[in-house]
């Protein structure tokens, strides 16, 4: 594999689990809804530069060996006929003759020798839902599209690329993703996500900074990396939006709202999906940091287990408001922006959302 594809999955690897965690919290940890299969579906909607049918490796590598073989012959053909030739066409045609040729055996009674034309023409049908973008983007969806909703939250990042979707709850989820211009200058992955009540005019936050780490090791040399730990502090924790206020005596965790979220390597595009990264607090870092033989600073899973959250455990207390910030009015939310959104957009994926 190339470098230029090493950091392009990378990239689309890091993003994926920032639309699963997206989506394990969007549906109330509801496993059917959250698989990686239906992130990658929702990310492509959302992000289609980076995961799009078209263009993702993990996409193409997920989908069967007649798609792939539709898919390099509509290319070379659109090659020879200078015209673009649609996969989805050629296989759409192959089809209507298998089709045909079955219809004669039904005819002539003679169903017993046609085994081998059935099970290509199930591999056709197969390729055919794989191929039809309409089927994708309509039908597969695990949250549909909301119009005519009331949403009286404030509006932050200009609404670009703003969708709506609704919620199992019967709540409205209003998602944006901001990104680098270039793929190549993804380096890690954000989700913000909000929790608003819209009568009181309130919500809480919780921001996860995804990073790869290798080995369940993650070395704290980058300076890239230290930088993006550093502007995280500096949007949420430097802003006091973890104090607790003076009335609030129910029991829950600390009211971090800001973690890391080592996540674990993909080896190639189409190894098996399986993340078990952890949600540790940024405030916790360097509590949590050893030191290499060589002495370099790095986390690792035995030394973060006893403070960290895995992903299960993390979805249900956001979701059951045991953990992330204190409430925050919506004058407050504005101002905790400024100009971290579009700031921090420009090395990473950032995926924003406000569930209302």
């Amino acid at each position: 594999m190339t470098t230029e594809n090493i950091d392009r999955l990378n990239a689309e690897w890091i993003s994926l689990n920032a639309f699963r965690g997206l989506a394990k919290i969007a549906s109330g940890g509801d496993m059917v809804k959250s698989t990686y299969d239906n992130a990658l579906q929702l990310g492509g909607e959302i992000y289609p530069e980076l995961l799009g049918d078209e263009v993702s490796l993990l996409k193409r590598e997920r989908e069967s060996d007649t798609t792939k073989e539709y898919r390099q012959k509509a290319e070379l053909c659109s090659i020879r006929d200078k015209k673009h030739i649609s996969p989805f066409n050629l296989v759409s045609l192959d089809i209507v003759v298998y089709e045909g040729l079955l219809s004669i055996a039904t005819a002539q009674r003679n169903e017993q020798k046609v085994d081998q034309l059935k099970r290509k023409l199930a591999q056709f049908y197969k390729s055919k839902k794989e191929l039809d973008p309409e089927d994708h983007s309509e039908n597969q969806l695990i949250f549909r599209d909301a119009y005519n909703v009331s949403r009286v939250i404030p509006t932050i990042a200009n609404d670009r690329g703003c969708r709506d979707f609704e919620l199992p709850n019967g709540r409205v989820l209003r998602l944006r993703v901001l990104h680098p211009d270039k793929v190549e200058h993804i380096t890690g992955a954000d989700l913000i996500y909000e929790r608003h009540h819209p009568k009181n005019e309130m919500a809480s936050v919780v921001a996860v900074q995804y990073k790869i780490w290798k080995n369940r090791k993650l070395y704290l040399s980058d300076e890239r990396m230290l930088g993006q730990i550093d502007k995280m502090k500096t949007f949420l924790c430097n802003k006091e939006i973890c104090k607790s206020a003076k009335n609030d005596h129910g029991y829950r965790f600390p009211c971090c709202s800001a973690f890391i979220r080592p996540t674990d390597k993909l080896q190639k595009a189409d190894q098996k999906f399986l993340s078990t990264g952890e949600h540790l607090p940024i405030c916790k870092i360097n509590e949590c940091a050893t030191l290499s033989d060589r002495g370099a600073k790095k986390l690792e899973y035995d030394k973060i287990k006893e403070i960290s959250l895995s992903s299960e455990v993390f979805e249900f207390l956001f979701n059951n408001g045991k953990i992330g910030s204190r409430d925050m009015t919506y004058t407050e939310l504005t101002k905790l922006y400024s100009d971290y959104l579009e700031d921090a957009s420009r090395e990473r994926v950032i995926v924003y959302a406000q569930e209302v």
